[in-house]
């Protein structure tokens, strides 16, 4: 089968699920955001955000080492692959809950100002869930079933607008409704996962010492990486906390509305990395010389992120009117939050040197350097501008990221990636979103929006032929 069209099927079955779901969290965000004021909301997002720390903090980097691994074993053997990476992470959970029990009062009143046993208890059962629905998604993905992870983002989505909608009535406009929901809805997908794959998650497989890679391995390969995930989820996460410090739940909520906005972005983020890793590890093994194949990928997948971000820019004042009363101001911290996802994304396309040669250490400093530059900028910019300070401070930190991960991916494998004009147009994009930023603008912001699509299409003008020649590429 050509190619194009094979990476092209595999894509849309890993997309569509992410389209609808963006379409069912949008409408949900807009449904919470009018039931539920800025402080409330921000309550929620320091749930999640705690959570999802603790999460990767249990989990210990097998899950990379499930990824990195899956392809070597043979195929009867990666339930036992699981299973081992399972036990990993088993054992890192239990002291992470018996910490997270011991500090339950100050932990809870820095995160919500208050503290509920009720509370304690689903944080408790959110961080298990976590770790479950972690694995669960990995093994749909590396499977590369397109069409149930896509079904798994719509049922995602879904249950969590109408545990939302069972709640409010029973709770009213508190921040309980919103992780309540998370909660029974990440319950519901582990187990319909497990059902599903039920031949990765037998029993039998659990006493299967015969894979390939056993737990030491799997450590070997996972204890860098649960230093690099720790610092990259302190470098994702520090501006909340930052507001949190040094703003007020208010301010938060202003953040995270925005963040939600961002996140139906992060989705199709999300379904192009669950696509593009089993993908790029394939094709790497199968002709590690084709790098004209990850050049072509990365100048689309370039081109198409900052595009898009110039278009959500443009329209983010209409876009933050659907929130509701109150949400104004999240406005302006739209402009360099887009450069999360989109700086992420196109990273994904140049670090594949570090990781197909296996050098995850690497991860480590660059994760060290951007945490270390984000808390230095937030600490200076957020007392002093709040949200909008936060939201520079990590849009400029993932730029670095993304800087890092490309010239140290580069050292161990060449690909002309056109990095001229990734920065030209990169340029191009933080001049447009610093202008936003200011209270006097001679010239309306869509038209200044237009001027940089038309400055970063004719960039790119001379590459648009050689991406289109992807389609007639060869297995």
């Amino acid at each position: 089968m050509n190619i194009k069209n094979r990476l092209l099927k595999k894509f849309m079955s890993f997309s569509y699920g992410s389209v609808i779901g963006a379409g069912i969290a949008f409408i949900t965000t807009m449904f919470i955001t009018r039931i539920l004021p800025p402080e409330e909301f921000g309550k929620a997002s320091m749930f999640t955000l705690f959570v999802s720390i603790a999460m990767i903090i249990a989990v210990f980097g097998t899950d990379q080492a499930f990824v990195r691994f899956f392809y070597e074993e043979k195929e009867e053997k990666r339930g036992a692959l699981l299973y081992n990476c399972l036990n990993v992470a088993v054992l890192i959970l239990l002291p992470v809950l018996v910490i997270i029990v011991l500090v339950r009062v100050k932990l809870l009143d820095f995160l919500f100002s208050e503290y509920s046993i009720t509370t304690f208890w689903v944080l408790l059962v959110a961080v298990c869930v976590q770790v479950l629905y972690r694995f669960a998604t990995l093994v749909i993905r590396m499977q590369q079933k397109g069409n149930l992870y896509s079904v798994l983002e719509i049922l995602n989505k879904s249950f969590i607008f109408l545990g939302v909608l069972i709640f409010f009535p029973l709770f009213g406009s508190t921040y309980k409704i919103l992780i309540y929901s998370m909660v029974a809805t990440f319950f519901l997908l582990v187990a319909f996962l497990i059902f599903s794959q039920k031949n990765y998650w037998s029993i039998r497989n659990l006493g299967d010492n015969s894979a390939m890679h056993s737990k030491r391995d799997i450590l070997n390969y996972s204890y860098p990486l649960v230093f690099n995930t720790a610092l990259m989820w302190i470098f994702e996460g520090f501006d909340k906390f930052a507001i949190r410090k040094w703003t007020d739940f208010n301010e938060l909520g202003l953040y995270a509305a925005a963040f939600k906005i961002i996140g139906v972005l992060a989705i199709m983020k999300a379904a192009f990395t669950t696509f593009w890793t089993p993908v790029a590890y394939e094709m790497y093994h199968k002709n590690p010389s084709n790098t004209s194949f990850f050049s072509r990928v990365s100048k689309v997948v370039t081109l198409m992120m900052l595009l898009v971000a110039i278009v959500v820019i443009m329209l983010k004042d209409i876009i933050i009117m659907l929130l509701g009363e109150g949400y104004e101001e999240s406005s302006l911290m739209l402009s360099f939050l887009v450069f999360i996802p989109i700086m992420y994304t196109i990273s994904e396309t140049t670090v594949i040197g570090i990781n197909f040669y296996k050098k995850v250490k690497w991860h480590v400093l660059i994760a060290s350097i951007v945490c270390l530059v984000n808390i230095i900028s937030n600490w200076w910019l957020v007392p002093l501008y709040g949200g909008i300070g936060a939201s520079v401070s990590t849009g400029i930190s993932y730029i670095l990221f993304f800087t890092l991960r490309t010239l140290i991916s580069l050292y161990y494998y060449k690909v002309d990636y056109g990095l001229k004009k990734v920065y030209a147009c990169t340029a191009v994009l933080v001049a447009y979103a610093s202008y936003t930023l200011f209270t006097y603008q001679p010239l309306n912001e869509k038209t200044v929006g237009l001027v940089a699509i038309i400055l970063i299409t004719l960039i790119y003008s001379s590459d648009i032929k050689q991406i289109l020649k992807l389609r007639n590429e060869v297995e």
